[in-house]
């Protein structure tokens, strides 16, 4: 296998982009002519699964991914912007795919979903330990809050409960819990756990009741699987060799 190219280039600083572009040089690819050129998938910033440091895009999520890639010899380009933009330059088409997400029948509409690459716990999180938040007392007048765009915040609206908050980070989720402006967030139990720990927030003041656990995986757009009929199973079959070793891992 030849060897592997990284730059690193910074775009559109305003709106906080980092691009990744990795070309593996190959005699014969894996699929050929059967897969793009170069795969094109966004995603968030997302501490601690994927995240921006000093230029660079890293966390389990992106090793995840690189790990798929080499293993298909698959030259990609890695564009990191917000969540619900993400998602729509998918819906629209101006990227292949998506990721780390969890399923969901909205996604499932316009994209298809990969074998899992991680997992996610979620849990309620709220400051007293009396809040009910299954209640249909809570769920009628009580505010909660997951992250905007995300298949928490589409979940939480399913079940009935008061979302009006978008908050687009985690920080700005527990900012709203700690100020009184919503009863309760759904959050990531990897995520949210950093937030506090970055917050300095004394976790004897927080509560939380586990809620279920999701595999987190690529959404590819269902023009993209059309396209290349293919792919799909090769990046799949390539993700159940990567998670066998063990590349990603975050409970």
């Amino acid at each position: 296998m030849g060897a592997w190219k990284q730059p690193v280039k910074r775009i559109n600083t305003a709106a906080k982009w980092l691009t990744l572009t990795a070309c593996v040089v190959a005699s014969s690819p894996a699929i050929g002519a059967k897969a793009p050129d170069r795969l094109l998938l966004t995603t968030q910033e997302w501490f601690p699964y994927q995240y921006q440091e000093d230029g660079e895009l890293k966390g389990p999520g992106i090793d995840a991914v690189k790990c798929v890639m080499k293993e298909m010899k698959q030259p990609y380009q890695l564009t990191m912007t917000k969540w619900d933009k993400a998602q729509l330059m998918v819906e629209v088409g101006s990227q292949h795919g998506f990721f780390l997400a969890s399923q969901n029948a909205i996604r499932d509409t316009y994209a298809v979903f990969s074998e899992p690459l991680d997992e996610q716990n979620w849990s309620w999180v709220f400051l007293s330990d009396s809040t009910d938040v299954g209640s249909d007392k809570f769920k009628e007048h009580v505010e909660v809050a997951a992250l905007f765009g995300s298949n928490k915040w589409f979940w939480l609206h399913k079940q009935g409960y008061k979302v009006e908050r978008k908050p687009r980070s985690a920080k700005a989720m527990l900012d709203l819990l700690l100020n009184g402006e919503v009863g309760a967030i759904l959050a990531n139990d990897a995520v949210i756990d950093e937030t506090i720990k970055q917050q300095g927030v004394s976790y004897r003041a927080i509560s939380r009741k586990r809620v279920k656990s999701n595999p987190l995986g690529v959404y590819f757009s269902r023009n993209f699987v059309e396209k290349y009929p293919q792919f799909i199973d090769t990046f799949n079959s390539s993700a159940k060799k990567c998670m066998g070793s063990g590349y990603a891992a975050i409970n």
